[in-house]
């Protein structure tokens, strides 16, 4: 099992999880979560009786959250598969770190449909 600051080391090297790379948006715990959250200047709508912090997150500075001590409760209970494959021991930090920078580049290269499939398999779908 790995360390909270090994584990960390991915996460500041990533930040896709808050780019808008992963998610259009969060959901948070409820209005009083939303109002705090909109205090702190970042932008939330509500959707169906949901509240949801939208992505990208302005707290978001380079590949660090802004608001990190202050940061909703989805955030800091999110871990993408990546992250939970790397704390696990099964993938280490440089083979993490070129899937980050490979989804990056097939964001930047406009193959959204890769992108998504990378997405879907290294960061959001949960293993069988």
């Amino acid at each position: 099992m790995r360390t909270i600051k090994t584990a960390d080391s991915l996460c500041v090297q990533c930040g896709l999880c808050c780019d808008g790379s992963l998610f259009a948006d969060v959901e948070l715990r409820g209005e009083t979560e939303a109002i705090a959250v909109e205090a702190m200047g970042l932008e939330v709508e509500e959707e169906d009786g949901r509240e949801l912090l939208i992505q990208p997150c302005r707290a978001l500075r380079g590949m660090k959250c802004g608001l990190y001590a202050h940061r909703p409760e989805c955030c800091r209970t999110f871990e993408c598969r990546l992250l939970k494959q790397f704390n696990n021991g099964d993938v280490n930090l440089s083979s993490a770190i070129r899937v980050v920078k490979r989804l990056r580049a097939l964001r930047d290269d406009g193959r959204h449909d890769e992108a998504d499939a990378l997405a879907d398999e290294r960061f959001l779908n949960q293993p069988a």
